[in-house]
């Protein structure tokens, strides 16, 4: 199975209808025609802002792997660690937003890309509260699987963005915004 066969089969993930449907029962009418799910569906530049409150969140990530490797660093680590942990409700709150407007295939691969992103950030705050009392291999660990995950979940993302076939709406790049 080739890496787009494994991506293309999350968009047959229907064991996730009964959770989606359930939080998007809620969540679309809250977000329908409001000042708030305008902002965060991103209606006021005219497409969604999500990819972009993502690039904080997994750059200040990516940045406190790298300056893991390189060492003598931890400080510097931990604080952009925080910046990615206090840019992530932003980022997650428009994810969610732009996944209430999808169709049931697009909201499947939304739920897994939601669900592998998820662990990224607990995996970061693991790491950041093990660097509170001090930096070691663990907190180092938690961090790089942190940020596997957050890899995995942007791979799904851009396949939801670029790549999913909705049967409503074709692919999910031209949901309404």
């Amino acid at each position: 199975m080739t890496l787009k066969q494994a991506l293309d089969s999350l968009e047959s993930a229907s064991f996730l209808d009964g959770t989606s449907n359930a939080i998007n029962s809620v969540l679309a009418p809250a977000l329908d025609d409001t000042r708030v799910g305008s902002a965060l569906l991103g209606r006021w530049i005219g497409h969604p802002i999500h990819p972009a409150l993502v690039n904080v969140t997994v750059g200040s990530w990516t940045s406190a792997v790298a300056l893991d490797v390189i060492g003598r660093h931890s400080r510097a680590s931990k604080l952009v660690i925080s910046v990615g942990l206090l840019s992530a409700p932003a980022a997650i709150a428009t994810g969610w937003a732009d996944w209430s407007t999808m169709d049931t295939r697009q909201r499947r691969v939304g739920m897994i890309h939601a669900a592998s992103n998820a662990t990224g950030v607990f995996l970061f705050l693991g790491s950041y509260l093990r660097r509170r009392k001090q930096t070691d291999g663990a907190a180092k660990v938690l961090a790089a699987a942190g940020l596997a995950a957050a890899s995995v979940g942007g791979l799904i993302g851009g396949h939801l963005a670029y790549g999913t076939t909705g049967s409503d709406t074709g692919s999910v790049g031209q949901h309404r915004a």
